[in-house]
């Protein structure tokens, strides 16, 4: 298995804080609508880091 690039492991601290952001929204009773803009960029997040894996 290839080393993850530096744009993949940016990608997926991202995801992950968007994931613990969506989270703390939920928690704190915020807008549905600012949880479903943080759940749609995990989502984009992760699938960038995939996408931009490395080719072997």
């Amino acid at each position: 298995m290839a080393k993850p690039s530096p744009l993949q492991l940016r990608n997926l601290v991202l995801a992950v804080l968007m994931l613990l952001a969506g989270g703390w929204n939920l928690w704190r009773g915020g807008p549905w609508w600012l949880t479903a803009i943080f759940g749609v960029g995990c989502v984009l997040a992760v699938a960038s880091a995939f996408l931009n894996r490395p080719a072997d």
